[in-house]
Formats: C-alpha cells, sequence, structure tokens
C-alpha cells in the first residue's frame, strides 16, 4: 500500500510524541521527570464538572450543531465581550473540537495550494505541518540572535502577494513573551492595509504574569467584526485545564465562519455535546479559577526562573506568561535535539529540543507540573552540564 505524498512529508508532533514517551518511561517505573508537557495538574473548574454531570444525568448526549451549542456560543461570546472588547454574535463563533481543529478550520478555508502563512520564530510546533496539511507555504520571520520576538518589519518583509495570513501566539508557546502592544497595533495596520489575514491563537491570552496583559487585536481594528481580517482562536484547554475535554473556538467575520462551518462539517460533524456542556460551565463559573491557575503558574514561573539561573551558562528570557520557558543552553551545546536526548539518557529528564519550535540551540521547559519536578529536573540537568 502506497501512502501519499502529503502524509509522508509531514513530521510527528515533536510534544505528543516526547509526552508518549514520558509515560511509557513512568509505567517502566524508570525516575523521569517530564519538564516537556503542557497540561496544568489542577483539577477542572467545578462549573465545568456539574454541567457535564447533569447531562450524563440526564440520559441524552447527542450530535450537536456543526457550529456548537448555543448556550456554549452565548458563553464564548460573553467572554469574548469582557476580554476582548468586542461582542460577536453567534454567527461569528464556530466551536471546534480543540484550538488546533479551529485553526485547521481556518487553514482549509482560505488556503489554495502555495498559498503562504508567515509566522514569527519561535513558533509551536504545529504550524509549519498544519500549513502543510492544507497545501500552503510556512514562512517563518526569525528574530535577531539573542531575542525572542520579531518586529512588525520583520513580518512584513516575508509578506507577498502569495501570502493568505498571519499566524501570532502572544502570550507564546514555547517562550512565554508577551508581544508589546505597539507590534500588535503595527500588525493590525499592516493585514487590514494588505487585505491578508491576521490568525490570532489567544489559547494562552489570560495566562499572563506580572499584572501584564496580552493586547486584543481587536482594539486596533477599524473594521467591524463583519469586515475584520482578524481571527481570534480560543478554548478551555489551558486556561481551565481541561485539555482532555477538547473544546476550541473561533471569533471571525461570518463569510470566514460559514465557510470554517462548512469545512468542519465534513471533518468531524460536531463537537462531543458532553464537553461543550463542561465548556459551557467552566465559562460560566470560571473567573475564580483561572485567577487562581494564573497565581499557582506564576508562583511556579518564579521557581523555575531561580532554579535555571544556578546553572552557570543559561540564558534566559523571563517568561511573561503560559507556563513555558525557553532557555538558551546553546553555550553547553548548539544542538537542541543532541542536549535534549543527552538529558534523557544522563538525567531522565524530558525537554523538548528548540529546533523543533524553530529556534536551535533552546529548550523547552515546562513549569506547569508539580514543584518538586521543577526542582528536581532542574537539578538532574545542572549536575550532567556543570
Amino acid at each position: 500500500m502506497n501512502l501519499s505524498r502529503l502524509a509522508l512529508s509531514l513530521g510527528q508532533s515533536a510534544t505528543l510524541k516526547l509526552n508518549e514517551l514520558a509515560n511509557n518511561l513512568k509505567a517502566e517505573g524508570k525516575p523521569v521527570v517530564h519538564l516537556g508537557g503542557g497540561e496544568p495538574e489542577e483539577k477542572i473548574p467545578a462549573g465545568a464538572a456539574e454541567a457535564g454531570r447533569r447531562l450524563l444525568d440526564g440520559g441524552f448526549v447527542r450530535y450537536t450543531a456543526t457550529a456548537g451549542t448555543a448556550p456554549l456560543k452565548k458563553e464564548i461570546a460573553a467572554y469574548t465581550e469582557r476580554h476582548y472588547g468586542v461582542k460577536p454574535g453567534l454567527n461569528n463563533i464556530v466551536v471546534a473540537s480543540g484550538a488546533k481543529q479551529a485553526i485547521y478550520n481556518f487553514l482549509v478555508s482560505v488556503i489554495d495550494p502555495g498559498d503562504q502563512v508567515v509566522f514569527p520564530a519561535p513558533y509551536w510546533v504545529s504550524y509549519p505541518e498544519m500549513v502543510r496539511l492544507a497545501y500552503g507555504t510556512p514562512v517563518v520571520a526569525r528574530p535577531k540572535a539573542g531575542q525572542l520576538l520579531v518586529s512588525a518589519a520583520d513580518i512584513e518583509a516575508c509578506i507577498t502577494s502569495s501570502t493568505k495570513a498571519v499566524l501570532l501566539n502572544s502570550p507564546n508557546n514555547p517562550s512565554g513573551q508577551i508581544y508589546p502592544q505597539q507590534f500588535i497595533r503595527e500588525m493590525v495596520e499592516i493585514c487590514e492595509h494588505r487585505n491578508v489575514y491576521l490568525l490570532m491563537d489567544d489559547i494562552y491570552n489570560q495566562l499572563v504574569f506580572d499584572g501584564l496583559k496580552a493586547p486584543s487585536a481587536f482594539e486596533f481594528s477599524r473594521r467591524p467584526l463583519n469586515e475584520s481580517v482578524i481571527v481570534s482562536i480560543n478554548g478551555v484547554s489551558k486556561t481551565f485545564s481541561m485539555t482532555g475535554f477538547r473544546i476550541g473556538w473561533s471569533v471571525a467575520n461570518e463569510a470566514i465562519t460559514q465557510a470554517m462551518v462548512k469545512v468542519q462539517a465534513q471533518v468531524s460533524s460536531c463537537p462531543s455535546a458532553l464537553s461543550q456542556a463542561a465548556a459551557a460551565g467552566a465559562l460560566a463559573a470560571g473567573g475564580d479559577f483561572v485567577g487562581t491557575l494564573r497565581a499557582g503558574l506564576e508562583k511556579k514561573r518564579d521557581l523555575m526562573v531561580a532554579e535555571l539561573s544556578k546553572l552557570k551558562k543559561v540564558k534566559l528570557h523571563k517568561p511573561q506568561g503560559t507556563f513555558y520557558s525557553f532557555p538558551d543552553f546553546s553555550a553547553y551545546e548548539p544542538a537542541s535535539a543532541k542536549l535534549s536526548g543527552l538529558l534523557l539518557e544522563k538525567a531522565m529528564v524530558v525537554t523538548v529540543p528548540g529546533v523543533e519550535f524553530g529556534l536551535e540551540g533552546h529548550l523547552r521547559l515546562s513549569y506547569c507540573g508539580a514543584e518538586k519536578d521543577i526542582i528536581e529536573g532542574v537539578a538532574r540537568i545542572r549536575k550532567v552540564l556543570d
């Protein structure tokens, strides 16, 4: 049996592969410390559990409308108005089986073969492959040496007549950096002027520290939502510790939204009714939960920064959000995959090589797990390297 050229060209998700590896090692009884994960350890919000339980107790869990249930879409509209300053109608929202599917829906809806999607490094590992899945061409804008953020000019220099979209993730996975207000303002102006979509992956939008705020692209738009080039992607996986529920969503103008509904109808029919009920419950009563989660992550961020500072040759930009750090280990070993492999072999610590995120010499270290794992994991790394 022959496989398609597309399937053969795709790489495996590095983060999912390492999650599987870490779980297998733990199942074998190995003393592995997993610093490569992306799941908060907190239990889901009580409101999510209660809403899901009510639906199960009723005994009917059926298909929903392709774009999602009205109760969840109303909660998403209220959440968007509260945090983004724009109130979408229900026809501006598509609920998907995770933020990843929402991004895929968008890419398939706008890309023709050969069209380009521009995004900066470091980037989430799936972006290049997802663009290729839609038969598009990923174009990467790279920051200056020693930096983790590009400028708007760096992005604009990559835009051509073939560019369909610019994709930004802020706060950023893997770096934890927030793109500043002026950068977002300039990107909105550039994309509106060139009539290029601005796809904002906002999945970590509320997980920011030190009193900071991730700027909303909608704030700087000169167009009403139904004429906007801005598409916002979000979900409950990170902010509400609900990774296993697989609920994400998009907010966009009605034309692109309807195209995304058609794509989703042919791919997955609709998201899980049970997961949607739980997500609506989380959004309806999740304010205190998010604040507590954020405070806990900020404390763990400070612990990770303090532990990494003990390594003699590591360079680190202090994360401003998410639950990832992206220290530069190139003074020890410039090949990040080689270094990651060494640390797994010698220290039994799982890390994610920076090359998978488009920046060599770095490792992504997560701090969403237990504090003892942060301390033990970095101590093991230090023992091997220093």
